[in-house]
Parts: C-alpha cells; structure tokens; sequence
C-alpha cells in the first residue's frame, strides 16, 4: 500500500469527500426561505396556568398573621400551606 500524501489513507479522504458531497447536495435541495425545521408549539413553551401559586401566597400570607395573632390562626396557615404545596405538587401539566 502506498503513503498518501500528509500520511492520510486514500479510502479515509474518499470518504470524507463523499460525505462532503452528500452534504452539499443535502443543502442545495432545500429552497431557500423554506425552514424545514420542526415547529415549536407554543404550549411547549409556555408555562402552565395555575391556581397553586396564589393559593400558596395566600396560604403563606394567613401563616404569617398566625405568627403576630393567635395560635389557630397559625394552625390554619399551616394547614392551607401543605394544601397548597401538595395541590401545586400533584397537578397535572
């Protein structure tokens, strides 16, 4: 077998050209302006509406006036809280 040049193998720089070719072709068969990609729904990219964010707010907000008022108050907040985390957990997407 003889050295190609740079030491490369004949059969590696076929190969390559071969790809090289395939590719162009590959670009040149798409007309231009025409995005071939596959679209982005836009539910994928925006975040689901929920409720939970707010009741957790809420839930928090009555916690906290537990805190300065009575220990029912308290109670309750701590309560609505873990309702508020488990219900945010749970929902479906």
């Amino acid at each position: 077998m003889r050295a190609s040049p740079k030491g490369r193998d004949p059969k590696h720089t076929e190969k390559s050209l071969i790809v090289s070719e395939e590719q162009e072709q590959g670009q040149q068969q798409k007309p231009p302006g025409e995005d071939t990609s596959k679209p982005v729904q836009e539910e994928a990219i925006q975040p689901h509406l929920s409720v939970w964010p707010f009741a957790l707010a809420v839930a928090l907000m009555v916690l906290l006036m537990g805190f300065i008022t009575q220990p029912i108050i308290l109670g309750i907040g701590v309560v609505l809280v873990i309702v508020a985390v488990i219900g945010w957990g749970v929902e479906r997407r």
